[in-house]
């Protein structure tokens, strides 16, 4: 739907409240009798904790052999990274972001916009990037230190606000302004191997890049081609780019650790040859703990008026035609655990790449995504996002404070 016509609906405050209330309202509940039920966000894989520790539970539908597995998994997760010893260079480091995956997916929700839990992705130029690398171990320094300013924009009758991220060389030179940066938090971990098993078929079907249908949405599939020349569909990270959990783990311990990983399944040894910082196991676990967590059920009845009402503003302002509340997983033998085969889910989510308006546009573009354009973000679970990690925001970098909020950004297709 244009953006004009979005605005003259969102300009009245009582709507977009009512809409932040329906998003929330429709992924919490939606079940119709005879069919899969929507309080089951993640199918089999549905997990009942709906506490501040949801998010970290194992996935439902698991095997003992399999939770035994992601128990153990859980524990190379957590891991905190340092230098190795006697090995020049390996390794955390010599520059990094974090010291570990929980240390920016809090209980394996949202990341806060600080520092500490965020991270920057910049242009690659100037020596910098794709991301700024802005802790050191003793001996060496960062790319650079961030701070984070928060300015306020008027959208309408609106006040919110947006980042303007400081980067200072350790020199003590900041960053030229005309410089793109991108503040990023990290996205919650929730049905992640549920997502890869949806057929790529089956979301590429839903793209329409060129709008033949006239309704003002054009998403479009981020294709990526890999090293061996096979073309794959990106689906994970805010712009879609890696098409694996095992891809996005690599890309986590390279960009966020300063970590090595084997450059193939068949030695230990990274791109440059030499032993990798991180083992083929450890990938492998990693990947594996993060494709068996689920995502929480839901809490209320699909059939109260409350429901009803959010989904009718749901469907009337097209959100669902970008953040698409139904998708199943291929019924293939060799999924990673029998759970996965065959799924009704409701993630919320096309998995495409959309443009998203100037406002959201920071002027950082990855691989063949535009600076305008972000992946949609499945919403199931978010209802839950400020009890698993109270402070976290919405949006790619935090300026949504709530999810009205969020609503007023969308811009471009939305």
């Amino acid at each position: 739907m244009p953006f004009d016509r979005f605005w003259r609906w969102v300009r009245r405050r009582r709507l977009v409240v009512a809409l932040a209330v329906g998003v929330v309202v429709i992924v919490v509940a939606l079940g119709l009798n005879g069919q899969p039920n929507p309080q089951q966000a993640a199918g089999a894989m549905t997990v009942a904790n709906r506490t501040s520790v949801s998010f970290e539970q194992p996935a439902g539908g698991l095997s003992p052999a399999e939770l035994a597995r992601h128990d153990a998994a859980d524990l190379v997760f957590d891991r905190t990274h340092v230098p190795i010893s006697g090995r020049l260079g390996a390794g955390l480091g010599p520059q990094f972001v974090a010291q570990s995956c929980m240390a920016c997916h809090v209980r394996n929700g949202r990341g806060r916009a600080i520092p500490d839990e965020s991270l920057v992705r910049v242009v690659l130029q100037a020596g910098l990037g794709p991301q700024i690398q802005d802790k050191a171990v003793l001996g060496a320094e960062p790319e650079a230190t961030v701070t984070v300013r928060w300015r306020p924009v008027r959208l309408g009758d609106a006040t919110l606000r947006a980042p303007d991220v400081v980067a200072t060389s350790p020199a003590g030179a900041e960053l030229d302004a005309e410089f793109a940066r991108s503040l990023r938090v990290a996205p919650p971990l929730l049905g992640l191997g549920l997502l890869k098993a949806v057929p790529q078929k089956a979301i590429a079907a839903m793209a329409d890049p060129d709008d033949a249908d006239g309704d003002g949405i054009s998403g479009r599939a981020h294709w990526l081609t890999d090293l061996d020349g096979e073309r794959r569909l990106g689906r994970f990270g805010w712009k879609a780019i890696t098409a694996s959990v095992r891809d996005q783990s690599v890309d986590a311990y390279r960009e966020d650790m300063g970590l090595t990983t084997p450059a193939s399944r068949d030695n230990e040894l990274d791109a440059e040859g030499r032993p990798a910082d991180i083992s083929n196991q450890e990938l492998n676990l990693v990947t594996y703990y993060s494709q068996t967590l689920g995502a929480p059920r839901t809490a209320m009845a699909a059939d109260t008026a409350v429901v009803r009402r959010g989904q009718a503003l749901f469907s009337q302002l097209h959100c669902s035609a970008c953040h698409v509340p139904r998708l199943r997983t291929s019924s293939a033998p060799g999924a990673v655990v029998e759970a996965i085969r065959g799924q009704t889910i409701w993630p919320y989510s096309d998995l495409l790449l959309h443009d998203m308006g100037p406002n959201l546009d920071d002027g950082v573009a990855e691989r063949s995504a535009a600076s305008n354009e972000w992946r949609t973000a499945p919403l199931w679970g978010i209802d839950l996002t400020q009890k698993v990690n109270l402070q976290a925001l919405f949006l790619h970098d935090g300026r949504a404070r709530t999810l009205e909020e969020a609503i007023l950004w969308h811009g471009g297709e939305a």
